[in-house]
């Protein structure tokens, strides 16, 4: 019987109901405008921009590396959605 109880709870959690993720107030573009300064003032921090990701809008933040005291200043969600983070090499002008 303990075993049946068992697996019972645990197919009750895998069948509940996830929770919805909060639905922004503002355009991706105002959010990226809105917190631009913020984000480009982290070291490593060299872009943003508009994404998508499992048919959702995300905020893509790009960084020359992945490094922890990069990756903690970066937030996961920001007004409401989620925030990826993408590396690359340097960015530089063209032509040079």
């Amino acid at each position: 019987m303990g075993a049946l109880a068992g697996w019972l709870s645990l197919v009750g959690v895998a069948c509940a109901p996830k929770q919805a993720e909060p639905v922004p107030e503002l355009s991706a573009s105002l959010v990226i405008a809105k917190n631009a300064g913020a984000l480009m003032a982290i070291p490593g921090v060299v872009g943003l921009y508009e994404g998508q990701s499992f048919g959702r809008t995300v905020l893509r933040v790009i960084v020359t590396a992945k490094a922890d005291s990069t990756m903690r200043r970066i937030p996961k969600v920001l007004e409401g959605y989620r925030v990826e983070v993408e590396v690359s090499d340097p960015i530089r002008p063209m032509g040079r």
